[in-house]
């Protein structure tokens, strides 16, 4: 049995060291790649595009924008993107959808393909509030806001590729939650949308220029995005710490308790008669 004590107190060292070594996943994030410059001169969508009718999906506005996010892609190496047909038939929140999975398809994380109605109305809900939507207590993930900008595509370009202190320090950013180098914001929305957890399958999204009276007065329009999932107690560096350790503990017990068995079965085996003067295996 003093074996059996030493086997299930070595594997709980183990387990327990193991909680100190897993740590959840990052998402895909290289600021120094972001920090590029659009050529002087060239067609961007500041210069194209118009605020005038929200959205502006008219040729000049989408050209511009998709010229300059596939120099975005470029500038990491990544393919570009042409749009498929009909895609301006889609709604906004359609086309935001389209637009985040081509983002992840093309650094192979897994596509995003499960809309709930939960999301949904989050996403909504948030949209009208201009805010970041809320996540359930009982899924894990993260969450997008943009406000005042022409299209979807404009949207993606912001949150993946202007979205850390050099652009909000020059004025060309707009991202709320990086005012400063070291803010932990920077970069926040490309993090959501690069998550690397395969189990944030789930999505939200919503567009909307019926904004909440008192937003209505800053913003013409409003974009949201929610990326979740269930929390999975045995998915490794994706678990909420008391879930893991939770796990951990009962299968360190199952084994434990599947060893003293067989130690005990083992002794039996190899006494040499059943005399009740024997003492009992313990």
């Amino acid at each position: 049995m003093r074996r059996v004590v030493i086997v299930a107190i070595v594997l709980l060292l183990i387990a327990g060291s193991s909680l100190y070594l897993i740590t959840p996943p990052k998402a895909v994030t290289s600021p120094h790649l972001h920090d590029l410059t659009i050529p002087a001169g060239d067609p961007n969508w500041e210069n194209a595009c118009t605020s005038a009718t929200l959205p502006d999906t008219s040729p000049t506005c989408m050209t511009a924008a998709l010229y300059d996010l596939n120099l975005a892609h470029k500038a990491e190496n990544l393919p570009t993107l042409t749009l498929p047909k009909g895609f301006n038939r889609q709604s906004q929140a359609n086309q935001l959808h389209y637009l985040i999975n081509n983002e992840r398809a093309i650094r192979n994380l897994p596509t995003v393909t499960k809309p709930t109605s939960q999301l949904e109305e989050l996403a909504h809900q948030a949209a009208v509030e201009a805010r970041d939507p809320s996540i359930p207590q009982s899924m894990d993930g993260g969450s997008d806001w943009a406000g005042n900008f022409p299209n979807a595509i404009v949207v993606v370009f912001m949150w993946m590729y202007e979205d850390g202190y050099h652009y909000t320090n020059a004025g060309g950013g707009s991202n709320l939650d990086c005012q400063s180098s070291k803010a932990a914001g920077c970069w926040g929305h490309r993090d959501v949308i690069l998550e690397t957890s395969t189990s944030n399958t789930r999505y939200g999204t919503a567009f909307t220029t019926q904004l909440a009276p008192a937003q209505a007065l800053k913003y013409a329009d409003s974009y949201t995005l929610i990326l979740a999932g269930p929390p999975s107690p045995f998915a490794i560096g994706n678990t909420r710490p008391l879930a893991r350790s939770i796990a951990i503990i009962a299968v360190v017990m199952i084994l434990a308790s599947t060893l003293s068995w067989l130690n005990r079965r083992r002794r039996r085996r190899t006494r040499p008669n059943m005399d009740p003067l024997w003492p009992n295996p313990s």
